[in-house]
Order: structure tokens, then sequence, then C-alpha cells
């Protein structure tokens, strides 16, 4: 069982939509009504004037009084077809806005949420509920709402005059009727369980496309493809057996309600005649009794789509509205982070860490924290590196400095205000986090690295500084259009290294006052690692920023101020600190970072070895062949 699904029974929940996105278009709804309402009024009046042609017909009047009542015809018919459009559009475009608000809302919601949560809800579930379920949404507001009522002032109008011409004739019909209406009811009830699975079929299938969308490259590596069709046709399959087995049941039990139409013909032809040749009833009448016929008929096969919208509505608005109802799980804050007054150079966040302990998001009780007593002080404009194994509770700490993850009050402090109490606003704006799984949108470059403004607002010059600092203005110089190259989904179309530098590059120029890198430098070259150290280092000095640098490369951690590392998780000691100092002084304790450090040095003095003998020893900077993307190689 999700534990984000809404608890709310359906009425409760169809208050509250109403509350919150209906109620301010009852006018317009109303207004609607009154012209559906004489829309339906002119459906039955035109049969009256039916009966008069006929009768006058048949008493022998002239020909002039007839056209008289073919005139009233055609004008009633016209004023049909305008009352009709007005109250379609005023019932139609309702449906759309409110619609256009859930999604947004829904959007909203989903931004809100931490990552933990798409642990238990698929991507491709979310896009059928933002997709599909929403366009139902609107059709339950819209469509359903619309044909209800003109069901039931259709069939109560025509009821009202098939009871006035033959009250004994009408109660025949009705039975019939009644039976229709609770064979379409029974039908629909069978049918609102494969509604649920259906669409929770499309949601399967969805999400099968975008996962497999998402990891093409490695599908087309593997040379998977078949695999994957493979899976994607079993989902398909029974996303189609499901809507056959639902259009099964339409076929099954629609219908009824031609059925029900001739049964009322036939009494009408067998009653009715009689009464006719009885002259209890006048040609006439039977005429204008037979026009209530097909409007009740019509009332009826109408009835059958509403409860199906309705029921499928219902559905929907429920998948929906378990994410419109979402609560955040991140924590958020409201006290203002303290302005600097002092030198640029001191502009940096003071961070306080004491004794923080976090487990991976999702993790149960019993599992042990993936940061355990995790103590330290950065001061401003100082730089914490941190190592450890895989696995040992960096991107977790990552993610509870970003709080991104639930951290215990007290344990972080920016600038001596707890992290639980800082405004998201100015969280978002002082701290700066490059995650180690490197994520660009399929759009350019420049849009990219500027996405924090307006798309009309990217201050480009800031931009090329970025790159430039991030060391990418010579891959960019070679791509096709520059900064205006589009880079694909997830950025397909970079190297592993251009898209961590390019994420590095948003990060600079978004600025902050502290940045956290997590492991990006680990697929740059050697080179590359030295100057983004420099550039980061000349930010830290003379922009004031702090820094915590993640790596499992010590030489990108050999200049910080105090580095710390983490235990193996594999050890009785998971998640906590076994060793921390300067670089010369972790190299004297010989421990377990001295041991990291000579071991990643050894095939670095191999190298060195292996050059020619006489060859120049000047730095001439050239990019890493394994570091070439499809667009700089296209280039080149």
């Amino acid at each position: 069982m999700n534990p984000h699904l809404s608890k709310s029974t359906n009425a409760q929940m169809i208050a509250r939509f109403s509350d919150r996105y209906a109620r301010r278009y009852l006018p317009v709804y109303a207004l609607g009504l009154l012209f559906l309402a004489a829309t339906n009024w002119l459906t039955v009046w035109i049969p009256q004037l039916q009966k008069e042609v006929f009768d006058e017909l048949a008493a022998g009047k002239n020909a002039h009084v007839v056209y008289v009542h073919a005139w009233w015809i055609a004008g009633a018919a016209v004023a049909v077809i305008v009352v009709r459009t007005l109250s379609r559009i005023l019932f139609f475009n309702p449906g759309r806005a409110i619609e256009f608000r859930l999604r947004n809302d829904m959007l909203d919601r989903l931004l809100g949420m931490s990552p933990a949560f798409f642990r238990d809800w698929p991507i491709g579930d979310l896009m059928a509920r933002a997709g599909d379920d929403a366009a139902f949404v609107r059709a339950l507001v819209g469509f359903a709402v619309i044909m209800a009522l003109n069901m039931l002032l259709a069939a109560g109008m025509s009821l009202w005059q098939m009871f006035n011409t033959d009250a004994a004739l009408t109660a025949m019909c009705l039975v019939p009727a009644l039976l229709a209406i609770y064979v379409l009811c029974t039908g629909v009830s069978w049918a609102m369980a494969l509604m649920v699975e259906t669409q929770v079929a499309l949601g399967n299938v969805s999400d099968v496309v975008l996962e497999t969308y998402k990891g093409i490259a490695v599908v087309q590596g593997a040379a998977a493809e078949s695999v994957f069709l493979h899976r994607f046709d079993v989902a398909n399959q029974h996303y189609m057996r499901l809507n056959i087995r639902q259009a099964a049941v339409r076929t099954f039990f629609m219908p009824v309600v031609g059925v029900v139409g001739n049964l009322c013909i036939f009494l009408l032809l067998w009653q009715g005649g009689k009464d006719v040749i009885a002259r209890q009833m006048t040609l006439g009448d039977l005429a204008a009794y037979a026009s209530y016929i097909a409007v009740l008929v019509g009332a009826l096969a109408s009835g059958g789509w509403v409860v199906g919208v309705l029921q499928r509505g219902i559905v929907s608005l429920r998948r929906c509205w378990d994410v419109a109802e979402l609560e955040s799980d991140l924590q958020t804050g409201s006290v203002a982070l303290p302005a600097k007054t002092g030198p640029t150079t001191d502009q940096g966040l003071h961070l306080q860490v004491r004794d923080l302990t976090v487990r991976h998001p999702g993790a149960s009780a019993d599992v042990p924290a993936a940061v355990s007593n995790l103590s330290f002080d950065l001061q401003p404009g100082k730089v914490l590196g941190i190592y450890g194994p895989v696995a040992s509770g960096k991107s977790t700490l990552t993610m509870a400095l970003g709080r991104l993850i639930a951290v215990p009050r007290g344990c972080v402090t920016y600038d001596r205000v707890d992290l639980c109490d800082v405004r998201d606003s100015d969280l978002r704006r002082a701290v700066a986090i490059v995650p180690q799984e490197a994520f660009l949108f399929s759009r350019t470059l420049l849009q990219n690295v500027g996405f924090d403004d307006p798309l009309d607002r990217i201050d480009t010059a800031r931009a090329d500084q970025a790159i430039s600092d991030a060391q990418l203005a010579g891959e960019v110089a070679r791509m096709p259009q520059g900064l205006q190259t589009i880079v694909g989904e997830r950025g397909l179309l970079l190297s592993g290294g251009q898209r961590q530098r390019a994420q590095l590059a948003r990060a600079l120029y978004r600025g902050g006052r502290l940045l956290i890198l997590d492991d990006v430098l680990s697929a740059v070259d050697h080179e590359t690692e030295e100057r983004l150290l420099s550039v980061i280092g000349g930010h830290i000095v003379g922009g004031g920023m702090s820094a915590i640098v993640i790596s499992h490369r010590l030489t990108a951690l050999a200049r910080a101020d105090e580095i710390i590392v983490l235990a193996d998780p594999a050890s009785d000691r998971r998640g906590t600190v076994i060793e921390r100092g300067t670089h010369s002084q972790l190299l004297a304790l010989q421990g377990t970072y001295a041991t990291v450090w000579a071991a990643q040095q050894e095939p670095a003095e191999a190298s060195s070895t292996r050059a020619p003998v006489g060859a120049d020893n000047r730095q001439v900077v050239q990019p890493d062949p394994q570091d070439q993307s499809p667009l700089t190689e296209a280039a080149a």
C-alpha cells in the first residue's frame, strides 16, 4: 500500500474537489443550465408544432396555416442550434480551466516531494495521471455534467408531455425503460473494476516506455532491444486486453437502449393506433408521441454514456487527487539567513554539523544509518574534503545538507540558523549542489546553464564565464552551434565529463554561498581536474564561498582545509568518521587515507615513467580523447 495515497472517501474527495476547483465557476454553470433548459424546452416544443400541423391538415385547413407552422419549426430548430452551442461552451470551458489548474497543482505538489517519494511512484504512472487521468477529469466536470443535466431535463420534459398525451400508454413504455436503466447500471458497475485496471495498465505502459527511452544508450550498447520490445509488448498486450474487455461490456449492454426504443414504438403503434382508430387520440398526437419517444430514447442512450464517464471520471479523479493532495515530505522553514555585510571573502556560509545521524531515504529503523554521529565545522571561505568508499553515506550527507531528506533538529546549522528553520528560498539561493549524477534537460547548453532564469533573461556573458570556469569553453567552441547546441535527452549528446562540467557551470552561474560538489570530477582528466580546482579555489577566495568537495580521487581533496574519511560500509563503524585532518596530517597518520593515496599515485607514477626520454615537460593542455562527445567528434 502506497503511504502517500489519499485516505478520503469518494464523497469527501468530490466535495473538496468541487470546493477547490468548481465553486468559482458556479455562475457559468448556472447560465449554461439556463441555455440547456431552453434547448430541451425547444426540443419538446417542436413536436407540439408538428402535432398542430397534422391536426390542421386532417381538419382540411388551408396551406397558409401549414406554412406558418413550418416557419415556426425552422426558427425553433435554428434556436436549438444556438442555445445548445452556448450551453456547451459554458459547460466545456470551465472543464478545460479546471483541468489546467489541476495539472498545475499536481506539478506543484510533485516539485515539493523528496527523492524518496519517487521510489514509490513510477514516473510513467505519474505521467499517466497528469495526462489521460486529468483529461478524464475534464470530461467529468464538462461533458458528464452537461450530459447528465441534459438527460434529466430531456427525460423529464418528454415524459411530462407523454403523460399529458396518454398516461396509460406512457406507463406501458416506462416498464422497458426502467428495465433498460437497471441493465445499463449493472453493466457499468461491471466495467468499473476494468476501468481501474486499465488506468493502472496504461501507467505501466508509460513507465516501460519512459524507462527504456531514458536508458536507450545502455539498451543499444547491450544489444538488448528485443528484450525491451518484449517488455513493452507484454505491457501493451495487457492494456489492450483490458480495453477489449471494456468494449465487450459496452457492446453487450449498450444495444439495450435501442431495443427499448423499438419496444416503445411497437407499443405506440399497437395501443396508439387503436386509440387513433377509436378517435381517442389524434393523428397529430401520435406523431408528437413518436417524437417524444425519440427524445426519451436519446436521453436513455446518453444516460449509459454519462454513467460510464462518471465512473471513469471518478476513478481518474481519485488518481489525480492522490497527487493533488500530497503533503510535502520535505522540511520547510520560515527563518531568513542573516545577511553578510562584511568583506567579500567573508560571504561564505558557516556550516556546523553536530552528531548528525541520517538514514537512506525510505530505509526502515532496523537498517543501519548511512551517516552516524557526524560532526564538523566549516568556516566561511574554507573547503571541506570528504572521502569514503562506495555506499559510505557521502551522497546521503549531500541530500541532508540540501534538506532533500529529513534532518534531526539541532544537528545542522547555517550561520547559526537551524537547517530545519531556514526559509526554502534562502536555502536554495545560498546552497548550490552539484550532484553525482549529472542531469541535463533536452534544451540548449545555454538554457541548461542558466535554467534558473527565464529564457529571455539568461545572462549570456555570465554563462560564458561559467562555461569557461568549468573548463568547457574549448569543447563548446567545437560544437556545431556553440552554446545554442541542443544537448539531447539527459545530455545524451555530451560525454560524461562534459555533462559533469556543464552541471558545474550551472552551479557557478547561479552562484551561492556554499558549493557542494558530489564526486563531479570523476570523469575528467588530471589536467582538467587541476584547472577546475584552481577555478573553484578562486571562487572561494575571491567570491566568498565555502565549499564541500566529495571525491574518490584524493588529488581533488589535497588542497582542502580539512578532510574527513568515512568508514567502510561493511565495517561495524559504518557511517562514522574514522580519520580527519589536513592532507599532510592524514598522510602522516598512515591510515586509510594514506593507503588510498599511495594506491592512487602508483598509476600516475607508472604513466610518468613510461614518458619518452627527452620529452618536453611543459604541460600542454589537450582534450582527453576519452572525453569526446558525439558533438565534438562530429566537429573534429
